[in-house]
């Protein structure tokens, strides 16, 4: 029988694998933007790159979240509200959308500029 924790768990666990596999998907994009793909403007590929490679970053930071996350989690607590504390050049605490909207906006914006970056 399942219970709320165990809902939360598997919860926890799509988040996990949905964000290794779009961190796999940008890390693939941002090789292939930086492989030397015909841009219109030098601007744009760097655009991109940035966006791409901030993705990455907190697409890194969601993954390393996430067993922070199913530790500190009280039972019934949504894995969102959950802030763990962590030390980070002092002790910080942060939830899961604090970077994952990042991860996908980041992601999102470097795939525009890399379409904007490819019309002639």
């Amino acid at each position: 029988m399942n219970t709320p924790a165990d809902a939360q768990t598997k919860a926890l666990e799509f988040v996990h694998h949905a964000s290794l596999f779009t961190l796999i998907a940008t890390i693939a994009l941002l090789a292939w933007v930086a492989s030397g793909v015909d841009f219109s403007s030098d601007a744009l590929r760097f655009g991109a790159m940035a966006c791409l490679t901030l993705s990455v970053v907190f697409g890194v930071g969601t993954l390393a979240l996430i067993p922070l996350i199913e530790e500190a989690r009280r039972p019934g607590q949504s894995n969102f509200d959950a802030a763990p504390a962590f030390f980070l050049v002092g002790k910080r605490s942060a939830r899961l959308k604090t970077v994952m909207l990042p991860q996908y906006a980041l992601l999102l914006a470097g795939v525009i500029l890399y379409v904007v970056g490819m019309v002639d």
